[in-house]
């Protein structure tokens, strides 16, 4: 039971610093695109580049599945933009133009 609490008296602190850094460090930004491949991801940060847009992004990486197995692992982009700047952002990823 000592190792327990031990352990939670550890881990809960390291959880909460990261979780609050996290917060602050996208308190001001608001998810605008979901990018499932690469392809989708290059061409979206190149219309926010183009229209000088600052962005952020946030990737995750689906280790469930395995080539070896015949899966395909998938990354997938959370791209971020600051408040202000969410329906130009929209606007321009809409936009026909690469």
């Amino acid at each position: 039971m000592n190792v327990f609490i031990t352990f939670l008296m550890i881990v809960v602190p390291i959880l909460l610093f990261f979780g609050l850094i996290n917060y602050l460090y996208y308190k001001n930004w608001t998810s605008i695109y979901i990018a499932l491949n690469d392809e989708s991801y290059f061409r979206a940060i190149s219309k926010l580049r183009q229209a000088g847009i600052r962005y952020k992004t946030k990737n995750s990486f689906n280790q469930t599945t395995t080539p070896m197995f015949g899966g395909n692992r998938q990354r997938h982009y959370e791209i971020y933009v600051k408040d202000k700047d969410v329906n130009y952002a929209i606007q321009q990823l809409h936009s026909k133009g690469y």
